[in-house]
């Protein structure tokens, strides 16, 4: 039941209609990326952030369906400086547009942020910003 809200509440607060989409980092010839800073959600020392994948070239599933972007529920702990996945969208078109193709709700294990990675940008916004 709480993977089935987790993923409802991504896919409600990661409509690009909504979102608040801001760039993190400047992007490279695979991906550009982006948080959404309305989507902040802090409980003590931990936040909840959205971030957007949106690929220059179409990726694909691993059952072979097609994607442009990827929505992905983040897990912040601002105190240990580590990060963790909740869940993902997987979608057809850029932005978080056109159908979802695919769908996780598998809680990641916490990794540390390194210092001057992409992570550490998406931290900073989602404990500091």
């Amino acid at each position: 039941m709480r993977s089935t809200l987790v993923i409802l509440s991504l896919f409600f607060f990661s409509s690009s209609a909504i979102a608040d989409w801001s760039a993190v980092g400047s992007g490279d010839y695979i991906a550009s990326s982006y948080a959404d800073r309305a989507s902040i959600k802090r409980n003590g020392a931990t936040a909840t952030m959205s971030g957007l994948y949106d690929f220059k070239r179409q990726d694909f599933t691993p059952e072979g369906k097609g994607l442009y972007s990827t929505v992905v529920l983040r897990e912040y702990d601002c105190a240990q400086r580590r990060v963790r996945l909740l869940s993902s969208i997987d979608f057809a078109g850029h932005m978080g547009t056109g159908g979802a193709v695919d769908t996780s709700a598998r809680v990641g294990r916490w990794e540390e942020i390194v210092a001057g990675a992409l992570d550490e940008a998406f931290w900073t916004i989602a404990c500091k910003g």
